[in-house]
């Protein structure tokens, strides 16, 4: 499928995904670079073919697990563009987990001048991609807000949900991965790639580019260190109060022997046990019994095993 998003006097910028043979025959796109786009793994990167003027372009964008239970799931697919000098032709191809990728950068482009060049729309659409990094990193944000607020909420047992908290760790490592990776590449293009040949509107874009990118990645690693002291933080909390727990039981176990070791040591058949002729022998077998436990008690809180 085919897909017009803009068309200009200098340049047209089409969505592809899924293409037949005959589209991509029509075309004139590679071969090598259809595979390539079909490659979930597919590493950023660029290259410019000076013989058929084609410069092709891989860089990643995030994408939303919507089928994970647990909140704040992303992780990042490649989107590859081919810009066709010769034919002033720019195409984005991506999967069918990213097609609302076309949508946003549709919206975008609605606003570019009629004269913008290939290389322009081509940095407009790395616009919209790093402003969906920056959506999704201010979600995580929202989350992060709520994970710290239900640490000092509750400063007891075994609360958090531990899931979203390494879910979210999980995408910003690969969010904070994509972007490095994202900025080394563009970054590379626009010192090496010969043609490029930048007027005022197009290092204005580069320039835009290069503050997104730099915004989202120390966001990306401030988030990264938060989330990580929160999750080590209920670990600790985790780890204190099971602690506390086995402390309190040790306690417990050690106060609860006593009674088996009086009424034990009454019930053997021996004579002229203390107290074991009297009549109030059981109440007083029970009086020892409270004091030897209260005393435990009161010797295990002075030496602190009940506090946290």
């Amino acid at each position: 499928m085919l897909k017009q998003l803009f068309a200009g006097s200098q340049a047209t910028f089409y969505h592809a995904d899924d293409l037949e043979n005959d589209e991509v025959k029509q075309l004139d796109i590679p071969k090598s670079f259809i595979n390539d786009v079909n490659d979930e793994n597919e590493a950023a990167r660029w290259h410019y073919s000076k013989n058929d003027e084609i410069l092709t372009l891989f860089i990643d964008a995030v994408v939303a697990d919507n089928d994970v239970p647990s909140q704040g799931a992303y992780h990042t697919e490649s989107v590859a563009f081919l810009v066709q000098m010769k034919e002033h032709r720019v195409l984005m191809f991506t999967r069918s987990s990213m097609n609302f990728l076309a949508d946003h950068i549709a919206t975008k482009l609605t606003s570019s001048a009629k004269a913008t060049t290939p290389i322009e729309l081509l940095f407009t659409a790395i616009l919209v991609i790093y402003g969906d990094y920056e959506a999704a990193l201010n979600k995580l944000d929202v989350l992060r807000r709520k994970f710290q607020n239900q640490f000092y909420r509750k400063t007891s047992g075994f609360g958090g949900d531990l899931d979203s908290i390494w879910t979210v760790t999980n995408a910003l490592l690969y969010i904070d991965s994509s972007i490095e990776d994202n900025e080394d590449v563009i970054d590379n293009l626009t010192s090496q790639f010969k043609a490029y040949k930048p007027d005022s509107q197009t290092e204005f874009l580069k320039n835009r580019i290069d503050i997104e990118a730099q915004q989202a990645h120390k966001m990306a690693d401030l988030l990264s260190s938060v989330v990580g002291n929160i999750a080590d933080s209920y670990s600790s909390r985790n780890d204190r109060n099971l602690n506390w727990i086995m402390q309190i039981l040790t306690v417990y176990s050690v106060v609860l022997t006593i009674p088996t070791i009086i009424t034990g040591f009454y019930g053997q058949n021996v004579k002229y046990l203390p107290f074991a002729l009297h009549q109030n022998s059981w109440l007083i077998t029970i009086i020892i019994t409270l004091i030897l436990m209260l005393i435990a008690t009161i010797w295990f809180w002075r030496h602190g095993y009940f506090d946290k």
